[in-house]
């Protein structure tokens, strides 16, 4: 009795699991936005609903980091408006292209950038037309005295028509 119990039991699993039904080839359906219906404790500018950007704009942060990587920095500075503001990660802010031009090439030459590396490249943007760059990188720098530091960054590239206009940094040491 047990045996014919164990059979008819092997026999509802094997027509239960319908090994033999075939598969389809459909596509999974299109997310729609979820509309945001959270009350926030604070107002922040950007709350709006993000999508996901334009991957041209990921390709021009990229591009800027190579060449000042390789210090073609009059290359770098077609990539910027001429208004461009950074907002460096010591606190420090550097306003309009002759400023930055200044920058660079009075720092950022006589500094060796070593193994730059990207943990997150993100293009969004926002329900009011804002394009931006998230980045999540890191590097190390070569001092003209020898010293070598490590840091990490949370940068955030504002896009206007093609062109940066406004890099906001976060630095900390990579300990």
């Amino acid at each position: 009795m047990k045996s014919l119990l164990y059979l008819i039991t092997i026999i509802t699993l094997l027509f239960a699991c319908n090994p033999t039904a075939e598969l389809k080839n459909e596509q999974p359906p299109e997310k729609t936005p979820v509309e945001n219906k959270t009350d926030y404790i604070y107002e922040a500018t950007y709350l709006d609903q993000f999508k996901m950007g334009n991957p041209e704009n990921v390709l021009l942060v990229q591009k800027m980091h190579e060449l000042i990587l390789s210090k073609q920095f009059d290359e770098v500075y077609g990539l910027f408006s001429d208004s461009v503001v950074f907002r460096n990660g010591d606190g420090s802010t550097t306003e309009g292209l002759a400023a930055v031009k200044e920058v660079m090439e009075t720092v950022y030459s006589k500094l060796t950038f070593e193994n730059y590396r990207v943990g997150v490249n993100l293009a969004v943007t926002g329900d009011n037309g804002d394009e931006w760059v998230l980045l999540w990188d890191g590097v190390d720098i070569l001092s003209q005295d020898g010293k070598r530091t490590s840091e990490l960054y949370m940068e955030a590239f504002f896009i206007v028509d093609g062109k940066i206009a406004l890099i906001n940094q976060f630095a900390k040491p990579n300990l």
